[in-house]
């Protein structure tokens, strides 16, 4: 008999080995079948002969010939349906839908092509996994690495042996800063003082047994330097018994309070003696007939029923001997320091111009205290910069994006801050003093006033300067900041420059800010101006006045 074919047939065209390379070997199965009569018959005989013993010893007798004809008729039924079994195979020939063969390896191709894709997959996720693992590792050191710099800058700090042992420098003064009460640095530096056993120094203990009387003295910060002061040495500013020597105040409220310029750095600049004796002293301002008040703004300056004017009364009177190059010199931002505008009135000249902020707090005592030490005082006017928000005038300043109702009850406050000064002079204003509309109606309504318009700062291309010829006012402006600079060497080139061009246009006008370097150079060169040909007077003796009324 044949087994069954395992694959279709293979087309002759396409086969390019022999036909019988697929074929399976046939399998002879008539000694096989010879084989197993024999056996069957030994069977048989064997059967019978153990019958016959057990009936009466009788031979059997077996129809041998009768098994081998139905074995016979067996053979030929199985020769019959292996020929039909072949006739299947051959009519089972592989072949496809569309009649053609089938190849039996596609699908062996197709299960191989499945496998190596789920192997690329595995890979694929086998290297996402590795680059996940590597991201977690990097954010992990970094955020190790964050928390350990957070905890050494919290927890670590110099130690005042640490501190003491640094060497200090020249002309620098240390100050040890507390804490705020309450926040974090200071719970850490009270338990650092306590794992010490060092006593917490925020409050020393002399302040306790210190009368009000004495507190009160210490704060108003006099110019003299006290005895106890003399002798200290920079590495011992850092407690708080000294800082008042320094023109620092403790508060209650939390922190330290430094003021911008401290009562040191003033302390060795000479006070003026008119400011002491107060033998230059101007009448006393204001006068209640140039005033007048509006609703909701305070009072203004006006003009007297007998045509008088705030400029020309609250003015410096000018001593018509000097016919000499004239220098003007304003000192701005008077007020908002208290050291610093201390040392502005008091240590220079009756005819430095003083130039208060309406930014700051009792003009009125200021105007008083600057008239009193013999100066003529003017109030700055804010406006608009170009430069916002880097150069901000703050929130009284005149700007062309606001309404000019507004802008005219800005300009109505700062002339009501004070009373008594002489006019007002601009404070930034290189985008406001461009816009001619809003400009204009400005400097008509200071001059309705009686004030004196004044452009502050460095000169340069605006349209208040036409608009103030035009409109025939009392205005003056400045040529330059001394300080722009503030050092030494700088300031003095500036004044040196301020001379030449003093003695080629017979007048000039320059600002300067109330820094102890400034005001310290601008002395020293007071004392050398006076053989050297110009003279030093109030910035009203140098501005262009309106023409008589007829």
């Amino acid at each position: 008999m044949k087994l069954p074919k395992l694959f279709g047939k293979k087309k002759k065209e396409e086969d390019d080995f022999d036909e019988d390379d697929f074929d399976i070997e046939e399998i002879d199965g008539k000694d096989l079948e010879d084989d197993v009569d024999d056996e069957l018959e030994e069977a048989v005989s064997a059967s019978s002969a153990a019958a016959a013993i057990d009936d009466g010893g009788g031979d059997p007798e077996i129809d041998v010939e009768n098994h081998d004809d139905e074995h016979d008729d067996d053979e030929h039924d199985d020769e019959g349906h292996d020929e039909e079994h072949d006739d299947g195979d051959e009519d089972h020939e592989m072949v496809g839908e569309d009649g053609t063969g089938v190849n039996p390896f596609d699908d062996v191709d197709d299960d191989f092509d499945e496998d190596f894709e789920d192997d690329d997959d595995e890979e694929e996720a086998d290297s996402r996994k590795k680059a996940i693992v590597f991201a977690a590792f990097g954010f992990g050191v970094l955020f190790l690495s964050v928390l350990g710099g957070a905890g050494w800058w919290i927890f670590s700090g110099d130690s005042e042996s640490a501190v003491a042992e640094k060497e200090p420098r020249p002309g620098v003064v240390s100050l040890a800063m507390p804490a705020i009460p309450g926040s974090l640095n200071a719970s850490l530096s009270s338990l650092n003082s306590a794992a010490s056993g060092e006593q917490s120094t925020d409050e020393p203990a002399s302040t306790e047994d210190a009368p009000a009387d004495a507190a009160t003295e210490q704060e108003s910060n006099s110019f003299a330097p006290t005895a106890s002061d003399e002798g200290t040495s920079a590495a011992t500013m850092n407690s708080l018994n000294n800082l008042n020597s320094v023109g620092g105040s403790n508060s209650a409220g939390g922190g330290m309070v430094i003021p911008a310029v401290a009562s040191a750095a003033m302390g060795r600049i000479p006070d003026q003696p008119s400011a002491a004796d107060q033998s230059r002293a101007l009448s006393k301002a204001p006068i209640n007939a140039l005033l007048e008040e509006k609703d909701g703004i305070g009072d203004l300056p006006k003009i007297g029923s007998n045509g008088s004017k705030p400029w020309q009364v609250y003015a410096r009177p000018l001593d018509p001997s000097i016919t000499k190059p004239k220098i003007a010199l304003m000192i701005e931002g008077v007020g908002l320091s208290r050291q610093a505008s201390l040392g502005a009135i008091n240590k220079l000249p009756a005819e430095v111009s003083i130039v208060l902020s309406p930014y700051a707090r009792d003009l009125d005592d200021w105007v008083f205290r600057a008239r009193l030490a013999g100066h003529e005082v003017y109030i700055s006017l804010p406006m608009e910069s170009e430069k916002f928000p880097l150069e901000d005038a703050g929130p009284l300043a005149l700007d062309t994006r606001i309404q000019l109702a507004e802008n005219e009850r800005r300009l109505d406050t700062v002339m009501a801050s004070a009373g008594g000064y002489v006019g007002l002079v601009t404070m930034m204003g290189s985008r406001f003093m461009k816009a001619d509309g809003q400009l204009r109606q400005v400097i008509k309504t200071i001059n309705d006033r009686g004030l004196m318009f004044v452009i502050g700062g460095v000169r340069s291309r605006n349209g208040a300067l036409p608009i103030a010829k035009e409109l025939k006012i009392a205005y003056a402006e400045s040529e330059m900041y001394v300080d722009a600079i503030p050092r030494i060497q700088q300031i003095r080139t500036s004044l040196d420059r301020l001379e030449a061009m003093a003695k080629e246009r017979g007048s000039i006008i320059a600002t300067a800010r109330p820094y102890p370097v400034s005001i310290k150079n601008i002395l020293d060169w007071i004392e050398t101006i006076k053989d050297k040909g110009v003279a030093l007077v109030p910035v009203s003796a140098v501005a262009t006045l309106p023409p008589p009324v007829q």
